[in-house]
């Protein structure tokens, strides 16, 4: 195996071949070759790539470089944005720093695994880590999963295996909970420890059941009395999910009253018989709703001029196996339909109940469009209008159907090319119109926060780009950018 420790012994052996056919011949020696490392840059060369401030306010490498030790990691690090802040972890081993992006402050680090992420209760986004605790009989492992916000702390701790973490709320599922088997009685805590809500899940009866039996048929079930699994959380709404197509909306600040109840059966919203229902994400409209401007960033006040409050709003995917999905907008509290929306593929979830949100979903706030991965059909993505309930565009020849979307930046979308000869290779397009803003960049952006700034790789350096107008910003210089000494890195 070829290894670099290796490299310094072939160049001393050959250097002594070439000294000794020097003695041999009488020519004088040659010049031992350079092996001290190529200074990393401390200067970002060329313009700044799309939807960013024109100079990176500081670089994580090296010496003068504002990065944690983790960068040294022999494996590299691979860094996601989360909130406002850059989370940075080892490709060797579990451990991670959660840093600050607009000054670089470490706001945690530590050696648990990151489960997922989620949301905090007060509505920005969290970390979900867990710690394994070994014993003698590896079927009674204890695992402590601990939340923390973005700014570092610890929202909430457990280790009851009936306990799970959910967008904010703590939800105690019966003993022996199963997706197979999802009824009994469940709890709903606020992260805090106080009990918001509980409800018993009961098997509907057997349609078979003979003839003559008490029960009541599943349809005339009233809704108040029908409950479900919790499949996701927004502040003080509880969504349940009964694996039979139906959603509920409860409210937590009134001992889980039922707000609304939708169904896949519901002609307005025209799914699949029994669909499962999937909560895409939640969105503030501008006005009085659909098609009165543009939605904001979920949890952000939207801000349309006109002194109207803004209606905050869920949207759901209704799949089914094989019929194309659904896309349904309902108002949170009162669940008015505001549109409805049919995607070109199928978009089964392989799960009646399916808690947390569609994988791989990419808002752009700047211009109220969701991105929204299609599993089968003509196309694997389509950019949706929130606000007006319309498929913007989606991808059709294989050039598009190459790019794998990443992240939105203030309007643009930045994707990486699958199959490029050169490695890593981004394209980014308009948000709205998908017309090509550049294929070209200097630099590789790894990561942008929500409040705008973003992480480029250029030349083994890592710099840190401000948003657009931020305080102190200067114009960029020809040439690059100053930065501090050069020192050495490792790869990303």
């Amino acid at each position: 195996m070829r290894t670099w420790r290796r490299a310094p012994l072939v160049l001393a052996s050959a250097l002594a071949l070439l000294l000794g056919a020097a003695a041999c011949t009488g020519d004088p020696a040659p010049d031992p070759p350079d092996e001290s490392p190529r200074p990393l840059p401390t200067r970002y060369e060329g313009t700044a790539p799309p939807g960013i401030g024109p100079r990176p306010v500081r670089f994580l490498h090296g010496p003068g470089g504002e990065g944690p030790d983790l960068l040294d990691d022999p494996m590299g690090v691979r860094v996601q944005s989360v909130g406002d802040a850059f989370l940075i972890s080892s490709n060797s081993e579990d451990r991670h720093v959660l840093q600050r992006a607009a000054d670089g402050g470490t706001l945690w680090e530590g050696d648990r695994q990151v489960e997922r992420f989620s949301t905090a209760p007060d509505g920005g986004d969290a970390l979900v880590l867990s710690e394994h605790t070994a014993k003698k009989d590896a079927e009674k492992q204890r695992t402590t999963t601990t939340v923390i916000d973005t700014g570092g702390e610890t929202v909430w701790r457990g280790s009851d295996p009936r306990d799970t973490y959910l967008d904010g709320v703590v939800v105690r599922r019966p003993k022996g909970w199963s997706a197979e088997k999802p009824y009994g009685a469940f709890t709903v805590s606020a992260a805090d420890g106080a009990e918001l809500a509980d409800f018993e899940f009961t098997e509907p009866p057997d349609e078979e059941a003979e003839e003559g039996a008490e029960e009541e048929p599943p349809g005339d079930v009233p809704a108040e009395d029908r409950f479900g699994v919790p499949v996701g959380a927004h502040g003080d709404v509880l969504f349940l999910a009964d694996g039979a197509g139906r959603l509920q909306a409860r409210d937590l600040a009134d001992d889980g009253a039922l707000l609304w109840e939708g169904s896949a059966a519901d002609p307005d919203i025209a799914a699949a018989p029994q669909a499962a229902p999937r909560l895409v994400g939640f969105y503030d409209l501008p006005g009085d709703g659909p098609g009165t401007g543009t939605p904001s960033a979920s949890g952000t006040p939207a801000e349309d001029g006109g002194g109207d409050p803004a209606a905050r709003a869920v949207l759901v995917r209704w799949a089914g196996a094989e019929d194309p999905s659904v896309l349904s907008l309902h108002d949170l509290r009162s669940g008015d339909l505001l549109w409805s929306l049919a995607e070109p593929g199928a978009n089964p979830s392989g799960a009646e109940i399916s808690p947390g949100p569609v994988p791989g979903t990419i808002e752009d706030p700047a211009t109220g469009t969701v991105l929204l991965p299609q599993g089968s059909g003509e196309t694997p993505m389509i950019a949706l209008d929130v606000a007006a309930g319309e498929i913007r565009w989606q991808f059709d020849d294989d050039a598009e159907r190459a790019l794998s979307p990443a992240f939105s930046l203030d309007g643009n979308l930045y994707g990486d090319t699958r199959g490029a000869e050169d490695g890593d290779s981004q394209t980014v397009l308009d948000t709205v119109t998908k017309d090509v803003v550049s294929d070209d960049l200097p630099g590789y952006v790894e990561a942008a926060t929500d409040d705008g700034y973003a992480l480029v790789i250029q030349d083994r350096q890592r710099f840190v780009f401000p948003p657009p107008g931020a305080p102190g910003e200067t114009p960029a210089t020809p040439g690059g950018t100053p930065g501090g000494t050069p020192g050495t890195t490792t790869g990303r």
